[in-house]
């Protein structure tokens, strides 16, 4: 048996077993594991397959795939566990209940009118995590389960992933080449698949092109680390990666060993570097505010890099599915990869500059600014050139709102900027002529990259022939923050505004703007104010309102600078 997972160490499984920063971790996962014992998973239905055909949705379809997963996850980790076979029936009829999928694609991913050995063996980030899952049981644990159920399940994985991805060279999955998450996470669930099922043979001859898939990841990362899919797309895409390389060394024993390259030391450090205060992080593209590290990745992270600061994380191992129906990782090293030894740390907010990606951090003792400049053709995109969050009194007032609802329309590119989350009319940028920010990537360029100061373009993110130039200077000042656009136009523009935007309600008083504990401070006499506000949908069909105010300039000239002070 090739060594392989080598954190899964009998010392590992004993402290597991026995340790009380295991204890929550344990028995949350037996009681879940024992309720799995008493019922079944539900029915995987055709019609809620097709409701992603017929209304664009999802999430039911979703909901029912996480079932699976979970009873999968909770009965495999209770075996480890107690080594108690009363587990193996019931996690044996899950392993035959996926084997029976039609596809492993959730059907955003697939598409209905492919044939259907097409649809069987169609390699996307579900299937691939799937064969990944399956074979690590069957690598830990197969000698344990019935004997058809093994052969079963290996046959399955060998046909929908092993030689699905061998016979498929050609640019059918645009994974293959891409430079975002979803090379990660699908490569990492191939060679996994690979590395415990197939034989020697199939594994040189396709491992080359394993590791090509792996470099084109790294390489939709600048030097200095910055995930701009969204800190939610770091911890994905970069766990997988993780998974990937550190299954790689073990294969290698050590020759083959990414975690030594500086550009991947860059990456880890990236979770530390995006802190606006010590719950809420930078929220751009299809991010989200809450900062919620992984433990288990964190942990990992830390043992292989001494620099990597560790965030506020609980003092005992979690893994409760119920907060976390979809685990983003791999759930055997949610406890594996964790360290008793590591509880304790704070990760302190700090400044940083992602000088390649455009992202700027400025921390004082008063506040926090995040603002971005870049581009508006990035990987999960949102129309948000200069966009940017304001943290004061331990929590984002102004703010970047984040990814909306994934829904068929969310990732269709005539729809996409329709919805109101990934336009330019949910982030903190102007209205020009009544014209929102454009997706594309067009000239911009940054003029001032200081600790304390952000100057730079905005031009790029509109489509308008007449804007001749639009420069957003932030400067960082002791208790506040002076933003000030310049505008040039060839011809006076017949409006212009300025929008900010905020997670909690926004009001005038005393001729300035309150948002929570900051105060937007402009030449009241010079706009005309309105206020407006959205409800978003968020994943998993969670709702949220967004609020906005107006600034419309009363005389807009072919030349002008607007200066607002936040306190």
């Amino acid at each position: 048996m090739r060594k392989l997972f080598t954190e899964f160490t009998p010392e590992k499984l004993e402290q597991v077993r026995t340790h009380p920063y295991y204890k929550n971790a344990r028995e949350t996962i037996i009681a879940r594991a024992d309720n799995y014992t008493l019922t079944d998973p539900p029915v995987m239905k055709f019609s809620k397959i097709h409701l992603y055909v017929e209304c664009g949705n999802r999430e039911i379809f979703e909901k029912d795939r996480i079932e699976y997963e979970t009873r999968l996850h909770a009965l495999f980790l209770a075996y480890i566990i107690t080594e108690d076979d009363k587990y193996l029936s019931p996690l044996s009829d899950i392993i035959w209940g996926i084997c029976n999928f039609e596809s492993w694609s959730i059907p955003a991913h697939v598409a209905e009118d492919l044939s259907i050995a097409d649809r069987r063996r169609n390699l996307d980030l579900c299937s691939c995590i799937f064969g990944y899952r399956l074979s690590e049981i069957l690598y830990l644990i197969g000698d344990k389960l019935p004997e058809l159920v093994y052969r079963r399940a290996k046959a399955e994985v060998q046909y929908r992933i092993i030689d699905s991805f061998a016979n498929h060279k050609d640019e059918r999955y645009f994974w293959l080449t891409t430079n975002n998450n979803w090379a990660a996470v699908c490569i990492a669930g191939v060679l996994c698949s690979y590395l415990y099922l197939a034989t020697d043979e199939e594994i040189e001859a396709e491992l080359p092109r394993m590791i090509e898939i792996a470099d084109n990841y790294l390489a939709g990362f600048e030097e200095d680390g910055c995930c701009t899919e969204g800190y939610a797309y770091w911890n994905y895409g970069f766990s997988f990666f993780c998974l990937f390389a550190k299954m790689l060394s073990d294969y290698t024993d050590g020759e083959i060993n990414y975690f030594k390259s500086e550009k991947v030391h860059n990456i880890a450090m990236f979770q530390q570097n995006i802190l606006l205060n010590e719950n809420e992080c930078l929220s751009f593209s299809d991010g989200g505010l809450s900062f919620e590290p992984y433990s288990w990745l964190s942990h990992f992270l830390k043992g292989i890099y001494p620099d990597m600061q560790l965030p506020a994380l609980p003092d005992e191992c979690i893994t409760d599915y119920s907060t976390a129906p979809l685990p983003n990782g791999t759930p055997i090293r949610y406890i594996f990869w964790t360290n008793p030894d590591y509880v304790g740390d704070i990760l302190v907010p700090k400044s940083h500059r992602f000088k390649n990606a455009e992202w700027f951090l400025y921390h004082s003792k008063n506040y926090s600014l995040g603002a971005k400049a870049g581009h508006n053709d990035e990987f999960h995109n949102h129309n948000d050139v200069g966009s940017f969050l304001i943290s004061k009194g331990g929590r984002v007032t102004f703010c970047d709102p984040g990814g909306g609802e994934y829904t068929k329309d969310y990732f269709d590119p005539k729809h996409r900027y329709s919805i109101f989350v990934t336009s330019g009319r949910a982030h903190s940028v102007p209205i020009i002529n009544g014209e929102y920010q454009a997706f594309g990537k067009r000239e911009g360029c940054v003029e001032i990259f200081d600790e304390d100061r952000f100057r730079f373009s905005m031009k790029g993110g509109y489509d308008i022939d007449t804007l001749t130039s639009l420069v957003r200077d932030f400067e960082c000042l002791e208790d506040s923050v002076r933003l000030t656009d310049t505008y040039e136009f060839s011809e006076t523009p017949t409006s212009v505004t300025e929008r900010f935007v905020s997670l909690l309600p926004i009001e005038e008083k005393d001729g300035a703007l309150l948002c929570g504990d900051s105060v937007l401070v402009f030449d009241r006499d010079a706009f005309d104010i309105s206020y407006g506000s959205e409800v978003v949908a968020r994943k998993r069909a969670e709702k949220e309102t967004v609020y906005y105010v107006d600034l419309s300039v009363k005389a807009p000239k072919k030349q002008f600078e607007l200066t607002f002070i936040i306190k």
